[in-house]
């Protein structure tokens, strides 16, 4: 059987498919979602979160616990009205135990989500500690050695040394190194 020559017709025919199929492919291309962009709004969506203890170097932790903006004055007696007035919306809170050479530390841990980060800046700059330094290797930390603050975002993490003894600096370090690493860049 002879072949019939391409017509005109046919190579259009053809062009126009060509130009279909690239008009649907390349919009949804370009529209795709960058995967960092993707993963910051999945960790914002979720909440204020804490470091797993074994992150830290910690022996254990407490089970987090969660407050929201009507069970904040449970467990922060007396200053649920700063908070709320900086914008809180949300907290995890839990205790790390160390098992240090020499003597335990008890280290508590707070991390509030606040509506802006202006908030959580504000917040922190409330309660920072009079002697408070820059904490070596976390951006946005300060310390005193009993308590650090950082601010990564609309989170503030509030950290207290709640046992006396050596290795309570380290302990805020560790804690506030893993926290800040969740937190993305």
């Amino acid at each position: 059987m002879p072949r019939r020559p391409l017509r005109p017709v046919h190579l259009a025919l053809v062009l126009a498919l060509a130009a279909a199929v690239a008009a649907v492919l390349l919009p949804g291309r370009r529209t795709r979602e960058d995967p960092a962009d993707v993963l910051r709004a999945l960790r914002a969506s979720r909440g204020p979160s804490l470091p797993p203890a074994a992150t830290v170097g910690a022996a254990s932790a407490t089970d987090p616990a969660r407050y929201a903006k009507d069970t904040l004055a449970d467990v922060i007696d007396g200053a649920a009205e700063v908070y709320l007035r900086n914008g809180f919306v949300a907290a995890v809170m839990a205790t790390y135990a160390f098992d240090r050479t020499g003597s335990p530390v008890e280290v508590a841990a707070e991390a509030h989500r606040f509506e802006r980060a202006e908030g959580a800046r504000a917040q922190a700059a409330a309660e920072a500690p009079p002697r408070a330094a820059s904490v070596q290797g976390v951006p946005g930390a300060s310390s005193d050695g009993a308590v650090l603050l950082a601010v990564a975002g609309r989170d503030l993490l509030k950290l207290t040394v709640l046992s006396p003894g050596e290795g309570g600096p380290e302990a805020l370090a560790a804690i506030a190194g893993a926290w800040r690493k969740e937190q993305g860049p």
